[in-house]
């Protein structure tokens, strides 16, 4: 009953908020991200284009033999994302990539949200188990990034763009 008070009380959403100058900030700071990431232009497309002519040449590959598509599926549009954020493509088959979907995949089937509206189930077994998985998915998954943000800053410019990124990580997920 309080987490639904709290909620109701503390999260005024889109419509109900209000537009001080820390919303402009935000605002100001979403607008440019998506700009360096290529929205308005048709640098979204060409990154989608070039992720579908490989998944053809993955869909070939398999001459016509039965295979799980969730897979493909989900690294092409994750290599896309990745292709905005760093500006390169990742293989399929690399270690590290193929890691971080494997984590994002596990926090999101793992996801329990009775702990957020129960905090004290957090000293049960089971919960324990699941937030120390957690807990490590998402330590790799930020060692990742910022792995890949530093080889990108080393070889392109645009080391004022990836310091936006990492503050929006730095600010959103919090160990």
């Amino acid at each position: 009953m309080i987490a639904w008070i709290y909620f109701v009380v503390f999260f005024v959403g889109i419509i109900a908020s209000h537009y001080d100058s820390t919303f402009k900030s935000h605002h100001q700071l979403s607008l440019s991200i998506l700009k360096e990431l290529g929205f308005g232009q048709r640098v979204i497309e060409t990154r989608i284009l070039i992720e579908v002519e490989a998944m053809i040449y993955k869909l070939r590959e398999h001459q016509g033999r039965c295979f799980d598509m969730r897979h493909l599926t989900t690294t092409s549009v994750a290599n896309v994302i990745m292709g905005m954020l760093f500006g390169r493509r990742f293989d399929h088959s690399d270690p590290g990539f193929q890691q971080l979907i494997f984590d994002v995949h596990e926090g999101f089937t793992h996801y329990s949200f009775a702990l957020y509206i129960f905090p004290t189930l957090r000293i049960f077994p089971y919960f324990k188990r699941i937030i120390a998985r957690f807990v490590q998915s998402t330590k790799r998954s930020h060692s990742f990034v910022y792995n890949n943000i530093d080889a990108c800053s080393q070889v392109c410019k645009f080391t004022i763009y990836h310091q936006k990124i990492q503050q929006i990580i730095e600010g959103v997920v919090v160990f």
